[in-house]
């Protein structure tokens, strides 16, 4: 669908205007081989299946229960697939914390700080154990020679991913990912790192999207785009 064609049908769908706000940063590209990092409930998927049409989709979601959910909510769609693990820079097995808040949940400590930077309890519940993969596992895995699009929404596990999937990143074209201005997690890296980081690995910054200001209105995180050079 054209930029055009885009904008006009985002004018009458309420649905897809969202999408398109939240999306629009993306390159405008043909985008075949998707992977959604950190997949939830699936929201990021069922946006970008309204933007466009790609031919494979694979949702990575490390809570048992919610990749169950999403593959009930997404069986019989033979383009898509869910994998139940964490992505991480190693394959094995790792301790995952599961967040008060669900969505915030990650492999790395929260700072307890973040309950006060945004307003409400976000401190852990509970922790349980499950499988890593590599980013080139999971492309091995799943048979994917390239990926056009890699989002990741993994709470601070963004750096082990990166770090860990340095020699298939050239195959990547469109990274779409979570960024800190603050250390919401111990380990994690603000943005200044992230970009930094992939600037030296061939992609440009093309997009900030979804800004998130704490209580006190100081920048604590946000999605940024990243298209290779």
């Amino acid at each position: 669908m054209g930029r055009f064609a885009q904008e006009f049908r985002s004018l009458f769908d309420r649905q897809y205007r969202r999408a398109f706000r939240n999306l629009r940063h993306l390159p405008r590209l043909n985008y075949r081989n998707v992977i959604d990092a950190g997949a939830n409930r699936g929201a990021f998927t069922d946006a970008f299946l309204r933007l466009h049409r790609p031919e494979r989709v694979v949702l990575v979601e490390a809570i048992p229960e919610l990749a169950l959910k999403l593959c009930a909510k997404y069986e019989g769609n033979p383009r898509i697939s869910i994998v139940s693990a964490a992505l991480s820079d190693r394959n094995g097995e790792a301790r995952f914390e599961i967040n008060r808040s669900e969505a915030s949940s990650s492999l790395l400590p929260i700072d307890p700080r973040n309950s006060d930077w945004f307003g409400r309890d976000l401190s852990v519940a509970n922790s349980i154990i499950v499988p890593t993969l590599t980013l080139p596992e999971l492309m091995t895995g799943e048979k994917l020679e390239s990926v056009d699009l890699l989002k990741l929404d993994l709470q601070g596990a963004e750096r082990l991913v990166l770090t860990g999937g340095v020699e298939v990143l050239d195959r990547v074209q469109v990274i779409y990912t979570e960024v800190f201005f603050e250390p919401l997690y111990a380990g994690a890296w603000r943005f200044s790192e992230t970009n930094e980081f992939l600037s030296s690995h061939g992609f440009k910054l093309c997009g900030l999207s979804n800004i998130v200001h704490a209580t006190d209105g100081d920048l604590v995180q946000a999605n940024a785009t990243f298209r290779r050079l």
